[in-house]
């Protein structure tokens, strides 16, 4: 008779995976609700409103960071469209997911 497998103990789990990615911000943000169509504009001059709504959002760098972790190629997030996320240095990217991280 074999014995059952059982499921790991979450320290067994918890090797060499990514960290758990938490997406609540995403309930505080401006843009909830609007549609999503703005925020993939076809020009740079047509992200004008979106950034607007970026503008006053209160996870805004929560956003970007989100972004820039998953390298979005589209869209306008936290406030940037890919271009200008594309121009960010590396030491800016830091810098925006250290923010994120002590928030």
């Amino acid at each position: 008779m074999t014995k059952p497998k059982q499921a790991p103990e979450q320290s067994e789990r918890s090797k060499g995976a990514a960290p758990e990615v938490t997406y609540s911000w995403q309930e505080e943000a401006s843009c909830r609700g609007v549609d999503a169509e703005l925020f993939f504009p076809a020009t740079e001059d047509d992200a004008v409103p979106a950034k607007a709504i970026c503008d006053t959002c209160p996870v805004r760098l929560a956003c970007l960071a989100f972004a820039l972790e998953r390298n979005e190629k589209f869209g306008v997030w936290g406030g940037l469209t890919e271009k200008e996320r594309a121009r960010l240095s590396p030491a800016a990217r830091e810098s925006i997911k250290r923010q994120v991280a002590a928030a």
